[in-house]
């Protein structure tokens, strides 16, 4: 498991914790024991370090005292082979600690993979926080048309920001381009934000004559 970059770390020294909402590690593993989890460890370890912590407005929890005082069971949900615990508005912790949204747009409702850990969406809210001026211009997305291996070969002269990077995302940024690829289910895609119109032009046009997308 990554450790927390400092920024991460103070960004959290920053946010609001509901303490209560961390209960006591032995009343949780006797607790989950009524789940069908093969390992609860990652569960355990997000009670511990992240239960109570609010982002965006929204507190992060699986369980309550009350609940786990009265025996009261949560809703989980299968998904690729795990079970998936909701801890906020559409958002679920994995038995193996992945995080997951909801797809609440199409008719299935399903899940999909967001990041390889918790931590990992703590990295990106940290980040964006730092680097928001990169919004100066509306980003743009594109479908990336070769192996994300190719796209990382070609922003290599670009800082890659390695905390913020799992296996659904990479992220590089220079002092005008800040480029974000992210894995969907049906593929990988990047989001380009930029300080100039004139920078992201040149960008795009180079990609698109690298055939690196469409």
């Amino acid at each position: 498991m990554k450790e927390l970059s400092h920024r991460a770390l103070n960004f959290l020294k920053k946010t609001e914790r509901k303490n209560e909402l961390c209960i006591d590690r032995k009343l949780i593993e006797k607790h989950l024991s009524v789940y069908p989890v093969k390992n609860p460890s990652e569960i355990l370890r997000f009670n511990e370090n992240f239960s109570g912590v609010t982002i965006e407005g929204v507190t992060m929890s699986i369980f309550t005292s009350k609940q786990i005082k009265e025996h009261k069971g949560v809703n989980t949900y299968y998904w690729d082979d795990e079970v998936l615990f909701a801890i906020g508005d559409d958002i679920y912790l994995s038995e193996s600690g992945k995080v997951a949204f909801r797809d609440c747009g199409c008719e299935s409702y399903d899940f999909f993979f967001y990041s390889d850990s918790f931590e990992v969406l703590i990295e990106h809210q940290a980040f964006w926080e730092e680097f928001r001026y990169y919004k100066y211009l509306p980003a743009l997305a594109y479908e990336i048309t070769c192996d994300i291996h190719m796209i990382s070969e070609y922003f290599s002269d670009y800082e890659e920001i390695e905390e913020y990077s799992d296996s659904y995302h990479y992220l590089w940024k220079n002092s005008l381009n800040l480029v974000h690829a992210r894995l969907f289910p049906e593929g990988w895609s990047i989001y380009i934000d930029s300080l100039s119109e004139n920078a992201r032009h040149e960008l795009i046009s180079s990609l698109k004559s690298e055939n690196l997308i469409p």
